[in-house]
């Protein structure tokens, strides 16, 4: 796409890593004619500010001072109910900005935004979430109808697996694109020293029921209880997480959401990282890790086997019902993690975000200018 011919409006949530890893992507990449950002979301809820000094952003109806002050299945819940209830608000805030730039494409991420989209009768590409698409409209018919009206008005749909494009081809009839998240490897490269010793045990993902962090802990406390663990997580629920702080022991870390670079750094020094999801979509945080030369212990998912070589051969699958599952991922990160992970072409081309920026502006922006 000529940047000159419409500018890019990233719409979504200010405080998502994926929507302002794309942002800052694209700020990168077309500096001439920078994106902006449309949002509500700055930094509420306990979370870190993400939208820096400098960053072009244009701001609907900034809801962070009326929602809780820090993160909880019922702070989730009222943030739904004040977005739905001023979506009608929203959609004519957003038209006004609109107007400022004729020109535009917008691109929104997940499904309340790409909603906003479609309700204000513009151009948009939609990439909704992995559960916005595989798990509540299965559990909801009104949230179905709800997802179908959002996705029907895109030029383009795009997801991060085959997963999600199965389900919107079976369940809505939709095509999409898929197209990794990304992650910045350019970063991770330039984090990494030589000699670094990797020996931590990390836990990255949300400290919700999901992702089954108690099971974890069970079995750590059972069969190798001298092991710290160190706990990093984008969300997380009160009332799960101070039920796993009783099965936690002296020397485990609970870091918090950590900002890109610390835990880029905190993965370069670690052998094992756990992710073992009841279900899972296309983790990113996996791949940085495996990106950071950790090996990473999982539950049996779709996404492995679209791995290149290179990564796969970082992961090990367990079997959470196999008692010495713990220990076993264990020694085997402490042999594997010391061999050096050297990214094939095919890893680069497909999980660098620089690159996942480029197909946007090469493949999918032109098509909704073009709509």
């Amino acid at each position: 796409m000529d940047s000159r011919e419409g500018r890019v409006l990233f719409l979504g949530n200010g405080r998502c890593y994926h929507t302002m890893d794309w942002f800052r992507s694209a700020q990168a990449l077309h500096p001439e004619s920078p994106p902006v950002l449309v949002t509500e979301l700055i930094d509420g809820e306990s979370f870190i500010k993400l939208i820096a000094p400098g960053d072009r952003v244009e701001r609907l109806l900034v809801i962070d001072r009326i929602l809780f002050t820090g993160q909880s299945r019922a702070g989730d819940i009222w943030r739904n109910l004040v977005k739905l209830a001023l979506l009608p608000v929203q959609v004519l805030k957003f038209r006004r900005i609109l107007s400022r730039y004729p020109h535009a494409v917008v691109h929104a991420h997940s499904m309340y935004y790409i909603a906003l989209a479609r309700f204000s009768g513009c151009r948009y590409v939609a990439t909704p979430q992995g559960s916005e698409v595989l798990a509540r409209p299965q559990r909801s018919l009104a949230y179905r109808l709800f997802a179908r009206i959002a996705l029907m008005g895109a030029s383009r749909i795009t997801v991060d697996s085959v997963a999600m494009q199965q389900v919107l081809a079976t369940l809505f009839g939709f095509p999409s694109a898929l197209i990794q998240n990304g992650i910045d490897v350019s970063a991770i490269h330039q984090l990494q020293r030589p000699g670094t010793v990797r020996d931590k045990v990390v836990s990255i993902r949300g400290l919700v029921d999901n992702y089954q962090i108690d099971r974890i802990l069970d079995a750590r406390n059972e069969l190798a209880p001298g092991t710290a663990v160190h706990f990093c997580y984008p969300f997380s629920d009160a009332i799960y997480k101070a039920q796993l702080q009783s099965r936690m022991i002296t020397g485990d870390h609970d870091h918090g959401r950590l900002a890109r670079r610390d835990l880029y750094q905190l993965l370069l020094s670690s052998c094992l990282v756990i992710s073992v999801p009841k279900s899972d979509s296309s983790p990113r945080s996996v791949y940085e890790a495996i990106f950071c030369g950790c090996i990473v212990a999982t539950t049996q998912c779709g996404w492995l086997s679209l791995l290149p070589a290179c990564m796969r051969e970082r992961v090990i699958v367990v079997d959470l019902h196999s008692r010495g599952w713990f220990p076993e991922a264990l020694r085997f990160a402490r042999t594997q993690s010391q061999k050096p992970f050297i990214p094939s072409r095919e890893a680069l081309d497909q999980f660098d975000q620089r690159q996942s920026m480029r197909r946007f502006y090469d493949e999918v922006y032109p098509v909704a200018l073009q709509a």
